[in-house]
């Protein structure tokens, strides 16, 4: 089970690292994102986050640590380079229910330029 939970989270990050907003179908109909203080509910709304993060940002993450798995739970530690230069170290909380996501709660710092 553990392996079809990394697959998952590795089909997430090849989603956005790609610019596809296909990355929506790899939620449930019902799933929540909640970060920043705001939480969004449901596929389509999933979809138009992603399409204006990839749109505005073009965010492209790298992992930094190998993945932690608890129960249906996959913990990835990474880092965000976005389109203008900006790093953001994030830690993204995936939780993942017949093979999709049911929701993802991400935890985010900026790094200042140097």
């Amino acid at each position: 089970m553990s392996t079809d939970l990394v697959q998952v989270t590795e089909k997430y990050f090849e989603c956005i690292r790609a610019g596809d907003i296909g990355v929506a179908e790899l939620f449930h109909e019902d799933a929540e994102l909640k970060g920043l203080g705001i939480i969004t509910r449901g596929k389509e709304d999933i979809r138009s986050f992603y399409q204006g993060v990839i749109e505005n940002a073009g965010p492209s993450p790298t992992e930094l640590d190998p993945k932690t798995i608890k129960d249906n739970r996959v913990f990835a530690e990474i880092l965000i380079n976005v389109g203008d230069g900006t790093s953001i170290h994030a830690i993204d909380v995936f939780e993942i229910v017949e093979g999709r996501i049911k929701s993802l709660t991400y935890f985010a710092a900026d790094y200042p330029n140097e």
